[in-house]
């Protein structure tokens, strides 16, 4: 009796339009209103290739989430403060005006409603990039831009902040003028946060 062979093989762009379909959903609607029905529909493929790929909903969209937000680590080190923070702003800014921003910005918030399905995920794309972040202001303060007495978390706090309130207080019709305008803005925001920063957190002078 012959053996059956292994399949049909993957098709790679079913599996690109099903995940770019879920992040959309997802960031559409949220996990509450998230089916596997909605996300055959919205990427044009059919129910039976969809659950063959991924059984469950919960399968379908940490893998769309691990596709698409969680990135590599970065690792700035430009030698500079105002450089490095140029480049974490940039990126930043890149991410939550991008396709998938309105999808990370909705899994910051329902990890709170939903930790045990989306804890675990953001947990490790906030301990990574908090991490690498807080490196950049020590290494300023061992180079001696800044004071020792000077606190990561206040600045990457006042920096942050400031630009996730900046991408949700923008109305979406002034989008596209805020791309434009982004490295703009980054140099503004990065002036204002290290002339308060040196002025609390004087270098120590010789």
């Amino acid at each position: 009796m012959p053996v059956p062979g292994p399949g049909r093989p993957r098709d790679a762009q079913v599996d690109r339009k099903a995940l770019r379909a879920a992040l959309a959903l997802y960031a559409e609607l949220g996990w509450a209103k998230f089916t596997l029905d909605a996300v055959a529909r919205r990427a044009g493929i059919g129910k039976a290739a969809l659950y063959r790929r991924w059984p469950s909903r919960e399968k379908l969209i940490a893998d769309a989430i691990e596709s698409a937000l969680v990135v590599p680590s970065f690792d700035i080190d430009t030698g500079t403060l105002r450089e490095d923070l140029r480049e974490l702003i940039g990126s930043m800014l890149a991410h939550y005006l991008g396709p998938y921003g309105l999808a990370g910005l909705r899994l910051h918030v329902e990890a709170r409603a939903y930790p045990e399905l989306f804890s675990p995920v953001t947990g490790v794309i906030r301990k990574s990039r908090v991490l690498e972040a807080r490196q950049m202001i020590r290494r300023a303060i061992a180079r001696g831009e800044l004071g020792p007495g000077a606190s990561p978390t206040l600045i990457l706090d006042t920096l942050l902040g400031a630009v996730l309130q900046h991408v949700l207080a923008t109305p979406e019709e002034l989008r596209e003028d805020m791309r434009a305008q982004a490295p703009a803005y980054a140099d503004r925001l990065i002036d204002f946060v290290l002339t308060a920063a040196t002025a609390l957190y004087p270098p120590a002078t010789d």
